[in-house]
C-alpha cells in the first residue's frame, strides 16, 4: 500500500523536474541569442499609458537590434507634447542608426534579461528598456521627450535570413 503512494509523488517531483529544466532550457536560448546582440522583436499588444490595449497583429511594427545599431517601426497610441511640430507622418516611433548607451542586464536566477539604450533621431530622443523573459516573451518601454510612454509586449526571435 505504501508503494501505491511513494510513485505518484516520484513522479511529481520528475515532472517538476523536466519543467525547470526545460524553462532554463528557453532562458538559456533567449540569453544567447540577447548576447549575440542580434534579435528582433515584434509586438503582439501596445498599452498606451491611458490604459488602453491595442492588439497589433495585423499592424506592421518591428524593432531589428544588429549589433550596435537599431531599426525600429512601432505605432503610437498616446498624446503628444507641445513642440512637437517636429514630429510628422503617421507619428509612429521610427529611427534607424546607431543606439547609445546600451546596457544589457541578466538575472541568472529570475531568467529575466533587460536591455536599455537610447536612440536619437533628428527631431526626438527615445529611451528604450526591454525586458526579456525565458519563452521570449517582451516587454518594451519606449519613453519620449514628445510623447506620453507607451508599452508594447511581443516577441523576440532570431532575425529571418536575408532573402
Amino acid at each position: 500500500m505504501i508503494s501505491l503512494f511513494t510513485g505518484p509523488l516520484v513522479m511529481g517531483q520528475t515532472e517538476k523536474e523536466k519543467k525547470e529544466a526545460l524553462a532554463t532550457e528557453e532562458f538559456e536560448k533567449i540569453k544567447e541569442l540577447i548576447e549575440s546582440g542580434k534579435f528582433d522583436f515584434q509586438a503582439d499588444w501596445a498599452n498606451a499609458q491611458q490604459g488602453g490595449r491595442i492588439n497589433l497583429t495585423t499592424n506592421p511594427n518591428f524593432i531589428k537590434i544588429n549589433k550596435d545599431s537599431a531599426n525600429i517601426y512601432l505605432p503610437y497610441f498616446g498624446n503628444l507634447f507641445s513642440g512637437t511640430s517636429a514630429i510628422t507622418g503617421n507619428s509612429g516611433i521610427e529611427f534607424e542608426g546607431l543606439m547609445e548607451d546600451y546596457q544589457m542586464t541578466v538575472d541568472d536566477k529570475k531568467q529575466t534579461i533587460s536591455v536599455k539604450f537610447n536612440a536619437i533621431s533628428k527631431n526626438e530622443q527615445y529611451d528604450f528598456s526591454l525586458s526579456f523573459f525565458k519563452n521570449g516573451k517582451t516587454r518594451v518601454n519606449v519613453n519620449s521627450n514628445y510623447r506620453s510612454n507607451i508599452k508594447y509586449d511581443g516577441l523576440t526571435k532570431k532575425p529571418k535570413p536575408k532573402e
